[in-house]
């Protein structure tokens, strides 16, 4: 009791200090934590699909719960659990039965449906080639689906080694000719399929290099059409060459909506009509903002209607039940908003009462599903009954994350030697003090078009804020130009300017902070993942104050990434670096901009992590950052992911990722 008291006292009369209540919170207690994913209004607007995800650390992967939840009475039924990759639940139109993916033993994914009021799942597809996609049409008597084709070297070819094959834009670890991937169409009544799209261009499957996403094909109100990202080819390094193309469902007949042919994505039909809402670049060039674009399969020019918002719009998006306007996720400051987009008005954001937005849902009523969390908040479900209403929680699945200790997160702002404005997430250690000074881990989000948010523990970042928290460090996030939160022209300062202005951005925010008299500058910690990977490696071959760094799957050659890289990062170098390693105009550039160049200088103790089966940034980029340290003695550690490709991708390993970051820090900062 005399404890609690002084406790007390000291949050009562030292206003400066930062009282953690609670336990501080460990890495294994994240094992715990229920992810929340897909909510999907019924037809009628009264119950939510979704699906709860926990880590199966025993098998080492994630288990999806397919759940129903009744919005009046809050009662929530459980359809499907135990079937592996379960994910995608999509309503019936009628509302009686929920389709979704998931994969039965050795097979590949296919569509299964289960009643909406319970029973047992039946397997309704059997593409030999598995199920990436697939989406119902409006009467429930079909589903298009999207499937690779077939390989064109056959079984016999590769039992006998004829097997060669020609690579065009392909990533470095390429051992099959790539394969398009089509359309096709599911009867629901007797399960016969046949294709509907062909030949050599493929429905988007891989990810794009600035904004957008993967899709399903969508189907305009009336069944006539159906509207899907196009790629040029099957080669995952042009997943910039797309554009929305409209095919006609009873004659196959297809026709782009636009005359772009690139950085086109995510279209979505209107409710009513044949408006199609997409997304494009904002410009100038392709290192902008996503605006939201909208137009229609009968031609026509399509028009930006977001154009004044100032907002990278996020792949997820959604038509008003009215047809009126567009809702849609963007980064903005340290937070995640939604935002409304009318067709013939400036968007806003709604009010979420200071959640973050994971993902949404609109029903035909016009309320909103949220998945969403906060810093100190794990996520879990909610409701806005109108767009003007604030958020109401629906689901408890994370309420024993309430009893663990947070540091508390501010917002920071500061401008860059050249005038740039930057802002970036401070958060103090556990049972913070006035007047000490700590040490300072600095963590730089990838992308680099993203940032870094006040997310629970979704972000690249994922444990680290609170587990740094609580072994005593301040944490500072900077969100340098190129991030997407604060607007298109500090997103777009990034283009030919790789390192030497991001640096300037995050070296003035350590400044910044330094002159609140709050760093220890003798313990700074400079970490990232992917291009703050990248980052990290800039920052230790131009500065040498750095205790130590982290090197998460970091980029640190241009050229490299140009050459091996997926996920188009081929495009993403080109057009971020003003051309090819072969343009005059740019040669120079990828040198330059290239951390490895710099190598020779970096005496900081260094861990690098890399998957294995990177092809976003190829381990190559790692193996040569390792020997340029190793073979001058800089105290250096290099960790393979077995599998991985840009991140852990189970829970184990997950979990020994965050791990050997916590006790590499932990090792050079001290407590």
């Amino acid at each position: 009791m005399k404890r609690f008291a002084l406790v007390c006292l000291l949050c009562m009369f030292v206003p400066a200090a930062v009282c953690a209540a609670g336990t501080s919170i460990q890495l294994q207690n994240y094992r715990a934590l229920i992810r929340i994913t897909s909510p999907q209004f019924s037809p009628d607007g009264k119950e939510l699909a979704f699906l709860t995800v926990r880590s199966d650390f025993v098998h080492d992967r994630y288990d999806a719960t397919l759940r129903v939840l009744d919005i009046a009475s809050g009662k929530s039924l459980i359809l499907v659990q135990g079937m592996r990759d379960l994910e995608m639940p999509r309503w019936s139109p009628d509302g009686k039965t929920l389709a979704f993916m998931a994969k039965v033993g050795k097979q590949k994914a296919q569509i299964y449906t289960v009643p909406a009021t319970g029973g047992t799942p039946e397997e309704l597809s059997d593409a030999d080639n598995g199920i990436q996609q697939f989406s119902w049409s409006p009467d429930g008597k079909t589903i298009a689906y999207v499937t690779p084709d077939e390989s064109p070297i056959s079984k016999k070819d590769r039992r006998t080694h004829h097997d060669l094959f020609t690579i065009h834009d392909d990533d470095y670890l390429i051992n099959k000719p790539p394969v398009p991937s089509h359309i096709w169409l599911l009867s629901v009544k007797d399960g016969k399929a046949h294709q509907l799209t062909f030949g050599p261009t493929s429905v988007l499957e891989t990810a794009p290099p600035i904004g957008g996403g993967v899709s399903a094909p969508v189907w305009s109100a009336d069944g006539k059409w159906i509207v899907y990202a196009q790629q040029a080819n099957a080669d995952d390094s042009d997943s910039d060459r797309t554009r929305i193309v409209a095919v006609n469902v009873a004659t196959g007949d297809e026709h782009p909506i636009t005359n772009q042919l690139s950085y086109e994505y995510n279209p979505v039909f209107a409710p009513h009509g044949d408006a199609i809402a997409y997304l494009y670049i904002h410009g100038p060039g392709a290192v902008s903002d996503m605006d939201l674009f909208v137009g229609s399969p009968a031609g026509g020019q399509p028009y930006d209607i977001s154009a004044d918002l100032d907002r990278n719009l996020l792949p997820e998006l959604a038509w008003l039940p009215d047809g009126r306007g567009v809702v849609g996720m963007a980064d903005d400051r340290i937070g995640v908003q939604l935002y409304v987009q009318p067709l013939n008005a400036k968007g806003h954001a709604l009010d979420l009462d200071g959640l973050n937005a994971l993902s949404f849902a609109v029903s035909s009523r016009g309320a909103l599903a949220v998945v969403a969390d906060s810093v100190t908040l794990a996520p879990e479900l909610y409701l806005l009954r109108t767009l003007d209403s604030k958020p109401v929680k629906l689901t408890d699945f994370n309420s024993g994350f309430a009893k663990y200790a947070h540091g508390r997160s501010i917002e920071v702002t500061w401008r860059a030697p050249d005038g740039q404005l930057d802002d970036g997430i401070l958060t103090y250690p556990n049972n913070y003090v006035s007047g000490k000074k700590y040490p300072l881990v600095v963590w730089d989000h990838g992308g680099p078009e993203a940032s870094s948010s006040e997310d629970f523990d979704t972000n690249e970042i994922g444990p680290l804020r609170d587990l740094f928290a609580a072994d005593g460090y301040l944490v500072f996030e900077p969100n340098y130009r190129g991030s997407d939160n604060l607007g298109n022209a500090h997103m777009h300062a990034i283009y030919r300017d790789p390192g030497a202005g991001p640096d300037s951005d995050v070296i003035s925010g350590i400044q910044m902070l330094e002159k609140q008299g709050i760093v220890d500058e003798s313990r700074i910690a400079a970490t990232g993942h992917s291009y703050g990977g990248y980052m990290t490696a800039w920052l230790i071959s131009h500065q040498h104050f750095w205790r130590c760094a982290v090197v998460g799957d970091g980029a640190v050659d241009w050229t490299e990434e140009y050459e091996l890289s997926a996920a188009g990062n081929l495009a993403w170098t080109r057009d971020s670096l003003g051309g090819s390693p072969w343009d005059k105009d740019s040669a120079a550039l990828y040198v330059s901009g290239s951390p490895i160049t710099y190598a020779g200088d970096i005496t900081t103790p260094t861990l690098i992590l890399s998957g294995t089966d990177d092809t976003t940034v190829p381990i190559t980029e790692s193996f040569a950052l390792y020997h340029a340290l190793a073979s001058r003695h800089v105290p250096v550690e290099f960790i393979g992911i077995p599998g991985a490709h840009h991140s852990p991708q189970g829970p184990v390993h997950r979990e020994l990722y965050y791990g050997a970051i916590e006790k590499w820090v932990v090792k050079y900062l001290g407590s």
